[in-house]
């Protein structure tokens, strides 16, 4: 049986490695120089005079480090491979060197709770927060780089940061890392209370105290089994993903590709929510926007039941 812990020190060994033949800025230099290119090649000449490096030995020197991995030597000159854009699209996110705060935004969204104008905010914890000011109600909270706020006016970084939350839960439900590839189980959990006693995961997680959706009687865990991304998503993004439920909901006047997210209360709504069996756990989403009562039942292997047809 393989031991998981050795891969991981294995796989920790080969990154630092891997990191230390980046470590100079001549070699970053390189690999940009490289990026900037049309077709991302340029000859030894081209490549050195867009560095701007006199000494051919030491340019050399540094280009020979990032051969065979960043780099490839081709007929026409050098060539920037899969794993120097890989490097390059992490610099150019903006979360290793960028800071930036954005809002209070107000939206064209009513808070649920209240009745009060949501607004979209961006600070420098990298975390896009779609909320209420009159009563702290959190719609919606997740990750997002500084390169989507960049090059953006209000209306696009709001829609940007919409379409890639989709992007990632999407992902992350059909059990692929939206980040590094890995394997995910997702997992349907909840917080039901049965005779004092507690149902599910969630009261053993501290970290979903800190989580938007907190107070969701439901949501489905991911966790990447290869690198650090967790989290816990809304039971209501299972929807978003299956066609049939898609264009039930287009028959129902909710257009799910125009709405935002926090527009949608079948994911932001806990009302929504209800677990309607514990073991093997089901949970019930309703769509309280549609223009008929409709719902749909979750079962523990994220296949979604239409309520019509129990």
């Amino acid at each position: 049986m393989v031991d998981p812990s050795s891969d991981r020190a294995q796989a920790a060994t080969d990154a630092e490695s891997a990191f230390m033949t980046l470590s100079h800025d001549r070699r970053l230099e390189i690999l940009l120089a490289l990026w900037d290119a049309s077709g991302f090649s340029l000859s030894f000449s081209e490549l050195r005079k867009a560095v701007g490096v006199r000494d051919s030995g030491s340019f050399t020197y540094h280009l020979s480090e990032l051969q065979g991995h960043f780099v490839a030597k081709t007929d026409a000159g050098y060539e920037l491979q899969y794993p120097g854009h890989r490097v390059l699209d992490a610099i150019q996110s903006g979360v290793f060197h960028e800071q930036v705060a954005v809002g209070p935004v107000d939206l064209e969204s009513d808070c649920r709770e209240c009745g009060e104008r949501l607004t979209f905010e961006y600070d420098t914890d990298y975390i896009a927060r779609i909320r209420c000011q009159d009563c702290g109600n959190r719609a919606l909270e997740w990750p997002f780089d500084p390169g989507g706020i960049a090059g953006r006016d209000s209306d696009a970084m709001i829609r940007a940061f919409d379409r890639r939350t989709r992007l990632i839960w999407s992902c992350a439900l059909d059990s692929v890392c939206p980040f590094c590839a890995g394997r995910i189980d997702p997992e349907l959990t909840g917080h039901v209370h049965e005779e004092g006693a507690c149902v599910g995961v969630i009261e053993q997680l501290d970290r979903y105290d800190e989580y938007f959706a907190r107070d969701h009687p439901a949501v489905i865990s991911v966790d990447c089994e290869r690198c650090s991304f967790y989290s816990f998503v809304p039971v209501g993004v299972v929807l978003l993903t299956r066609p049939a439920v898609v264009g039930r909901l287009h028959e129902a006047d909710i257009d799910l590709r125009e709405t935002p997210l926090w527009d949608l209360g079948f994911v932001v709504d806990p009302d929504a929510v209800t677990v309607r069996q514990t073991d093997p756990i089901r949970a019930e989403v309703m769509i309280p926007d549609a223009n008929e009562s409709l719902g749909y039942l979750v079962d523990g292997s994220l296949d979604v039941i239409d309520e019509r047809d129990r």
